[in-house]
């Protein structure tokens, strides 16, 4: 691995992040979006949405799309 590849996935996690961080409780998000829009591979994108679904953050439509739950959701 070069240092220039880790950068840029490195960049890409940033990319993931701002974009999580920007969603609110009700926002939809497709892996392939996520994916287009970072940078990272779609199973990449996919491996996250599915641990922020299992830490109760988020839940899967039966389209496949990822929608942000609220954090009183956690303690409800």
């Amino acid at each position: 691995m070069t240092i220039a590849y880790i950068e840029s996935v490195n960049e890409g996690f940033d990319r993931l992040q701002r974009l999580l961080l920007a969603m609110r409780a009700g926002d939809e998000l497709l892996t392939s979006d996520a994916s287009r829009v970072t940078g990272l591979n779609e199973n990449t994108c996919n491996t996250v949405f599915e641990g922020l679904t299992r830490a109760g953050l988020m839940s899967r439509g039966a389209d496949g799309r990822f929608i942000r739950k609220t954090l009183d959701s956690l303690w409800s």
